[in-house]
């Protein structure tokens, strides 16, 4: 199984909902809306989600927009799962999901207005030939909008083998490389804005809700069969590195 689809089937487990949440990415969906406004998503739009999970942003960027969006991931669980999502919101009408691979997007040229990737184009392991796939499927005119982690620089290894599990971590770049291949692919206008406020915000909320479960377990109200001691370590480890610099969270846009 490719790290792609073990980092989708990862973010399923009850241990990836504990830590993150409902919106698995730094500044969730209030920085899904930024991104959008920021690429100029319109009711008119057509928008690609690439690796779009459960649907989350895509239920949320049709409902804020009034846009169509079609969302695209490994995971055959998670299209499912996004199908059934968008169903109970009410947005069957403005949303499609697809199993498909960035780096293969099986629509033909020019068919989305606006693409958008959160918190998964350091997976792709070709990153230059999903660079080219977004850019033939975006319209001329149309734009790209990526958040994403970036490293600047190497883990320490102790870090890198404690999260071993959380494969967008230590996949990821730095934004020059991201925006490097934008460009080559064709992009103009790349554009890279640092938001390292919402990882710290992230780590923040991640640290209340391991709290919260030791408090359940020692009530006798919650099992979990993981290590949180180990846990806390990792997100200590983390929020050091992101206030040296060496971790950050961006926004990347460009325009075709």
């Amino acid at each position: 199984m490719n790290e792609k689809l073990c980092c989708a089937n990862f973010y399923q487990t009850d241990y990836a909902r504990l830590i993150f949440g409902a919106s698995m990415h730094p500044g969730g969906l209030g920085l899904t809306k930024e991104l959008g406004n920021k690429i100029g998503i319109t009711k008119n739009s057509k928008v690609l989600d690439v690796a779009c999970g459960v649907g989350t942003s895509a239920i949320f960027l049709a409902k804020s927009f009034g846009c169509h969006v079609t969302g695209i991931d490994l995971g055959a669980k998670n299209v499912d799962e996004a199908v059934k999502n968008s169903a109970s919101e009410g947005t069957s009408a403005y949303t499609e999901f697809k199993v498909s691979d960035a780096e293969k997007i099986e629509f033909p040229d020019e068919a989305f207005d606006h693409v958008m990737c959160e918190c998964a184009f350091c997976l792709t392991p070709d990153k230059k030939r999903a660079s080219d796939e977004v850019y033939r499927v975006t319209k001329h005119g149309g734009s790209i909008g990526i958040s994403d982690i970036v490293v600047r620089g190497n883990l320490p290894q102790n870090l890198r083998d404690a999260l071993y599990r959380f494969v967008c971590v230590l996949e990821a770049k730095n934004e020059k490389e991201y925006v490097d291949y934008l460009h080559d692919a064709g992009f103009q206008k790349v554009e890279s804005e640092d938001r390292k406020e919402t990882l710290l915000v992230l780590l923040d909320d991640i640290k209340k809700r391991v709290f919260a479960a030791e408090l359940l377990i020692g009530l006798g109200k919650m099992k979990l069969e993981i290590d949180l001691d180990k846990t806390k370590k990792i997100i200590q480890e983390l929020r050091q590195c992101v206030d040296s610099g060496l971790v950050s969270y961006v926004l990347i846009t460009g325009k075709k």
